[in-house]
């Protein structure tokens, strides 16, 4: 059984290990650069933005390589566990509130200086595009190289299938009581934070 392990220390340093799930045939590029962020494929729908993700999770990390593979042809699943260090300054920790505070304050102002910028013609984009966009824009005026951030969900593909009808009133109770399922994850967009790249899992390699 694998666990994810975080340490805050007084040093004022993030160590994280994190669990990229990915599919076999991205394994002799990162076997042989690394998990590079500047390798990353450009996407305008990134959750936390631009950059390399993990999961604090080894089971969610397993379940992602699952899917990753089957969007590849069966290729095979796999996983690499990295250590992840960055100092606190480099770190947007979006599950504490003050951090989370100060990056609405930063955003709300930003979105502010758009406007007055564009003589009242903002630029358009849809809710998943914007948030890549705060989020990328955001590193770069403040030097963040790490991004942490728990997302909630009503259904995942890692928790017990249940059916189109059973899904529907799930959402419904987990709406009722507010609490939803709880997936970390972890952003790297600076190659130098990740210390290391081990390979843990193969799926091809696994003794049914």
């Amino acid at each position: 059984m694998h666990s994810g392990l975080s340490i805050w220390n007084k040093s004022e340093k993030m160590k994280e290990i994190g669990y990229h799930g990915t599919c076999l045939r991205h394994r002799e590029d990162i076997e042989k650069n690394g998990l590079d962020p500047d390798k990353c494929s450009y996407r305008t729908d990134h959750w936390l933005g631009q950059g390399v993700y993990f999961f604090d999770d080894y089971e969610k990390a397993l379940w992602w390589a699952s899917t990753i593979s089957l969007q590849n042809k069966s290729c095979g699943g796999i996983i690499f566990e990295a250590e992840i260090e960055a100092s606190d300054k480099e770190v947007l920790d979006l599950d504490d509130n003050k951090q989370l505070d100060c990056f609405m304050t930063e955003t709300l102002q930003t979105l502010q200086e758009i406007k007055e910028q564009c003589s009242g013609q903002m630029p358009i984009f849809d809710d998943g595009k914007m948030r890549a966009v705060f989020f990328d824009y955001y590193k770069i005026r403040k030097g963040i190289s790490v991004i942490i951030g728990t997302f909630q969900k009503t259904c995942a593909g890692y928790t017990c299938k249940r059916s189109p009808a059973e899904r529907e009133n799930q959402q419904k109770i987990m709406d009722i009581i507010g609490i939803k399922f709880k997936e970390r994850q972890i952003c790297v967009s600076q190659k130098e934070c990740i210390k290391s790249t081990k390979l843990i899992y193969n799926e091809q390699e696994e003794v049914i």
